[in-house]
């Protein structure tokens, strides 16, 4: 199992230094393995596209710090969903998250999480727009992930059960379920969901802060399901980077004690 964190660029005001290079340099501080990429929208609300030269300076701070990009997050579908509040209305979204597929085969991801935000429409709009994601990810080696708890909390089709029914349907190897270990956990045990999703689990996973609040993980119990169907993933903290080092610490100890 690898650890990583969630960060987005930072651009400084009247300096020309990279815009991930602060994540880079606290990241290998801390010890972390690698990060995931959160594409966030711009102004307009869509995708911003990253040029050459920020993609290349992503490449050589990667191989300068020794840490990967393990996934990118497309971020940007919560202001482009308020744009495009059905699943009819994403053609244009489909092929934006087809860039973050290329962008993230030439990073070296290769997990995408995804969600279409607050969008709405029929489970076979839906399954029709995911198939075409799928087939995105398919085109560049890349697994897209439907983040669980953005699924139940958004989509209204129901929660853990009826997301596999859709990972199903979509049948593609490029798609599956992306956890979000949060609490108070919504009546299932993290090792249950994992043992549930199965071969459906995408090589990703986040985690909300281990340091607060009721952290309703049975590491022991939790591991030992993700030895089997998540050895080589990447542990994925999204929590404010005033809390990483804490988190990491916690993380740390859990995996000396249960790993």
């Amino acid at each position: 199992m690898n650890i990583s964190i969630r960060a987005a660029m930072r651009r400084v005001r009247g300096s020309d230094a990279h815009p991930l290079k602060w994540a880079f340099e606290r990241g290998s501080e801390l010890g972390f393995d690698g990060l995931e990429l959160c594409m966030q929208a711009n102004r307009n609300g869509f995708v911003t596209f990253l040029t050459d030269e920020i993609k290349q300076g992503i490449k050589a701070l990667s191989e300068q710090y020794d840490m990967s990009i393990y996934s990118l997050s497309s971020d940007w579908a919560w202001a482009y969903a308020v744009f495009s509040p059905e699943y009819k209305d994403w053609a244009r979204g489909v092929e934006y998250l087809a860039e973050d597929a290329k962008l993230a085969k030439e990073l070296g991801a290769h997990t995408i999480l995804v969600h279409f935000a607050t969008t709405k429409g029929s489970w076979e709009d839906c399954r029709a727009l995911l198939r075409d994601v799928a087939a995105a990810g398919e085109e560049q080696g890349v697994v897209f992930g439907y983040e669980a708890n953005i699924w139940a909390g958004t989509t209204g089709f129901g929660g853990m059960d009826s997301l596999l029914r859709m990972v199903d349907e979509v049948g593609s190897p490029n798609f599956g379920v992306y956890l979000h270990n949060a609490w108070p956990r919504g009546g299932s045990p993290l090792q249950d969901e994992i043992e549930q999703a199965g071969e459906r689990l995408v090589q990703a996973m986040h985690s909300s802060s281990l340091t607060s609040g009721q952290v309703e993980i049975d590491f022991a119990k939790a591991f030992d399901a993700m030895r089997t169907h998540f050895p080589n993933g990447a542990y994925t903290f999204e929590v404010p980077w005033e809390e990483a080092e804490a988190n990491k610490k916690v993380l740390d100890e859990m995996v000396a004690k249960y790993w």
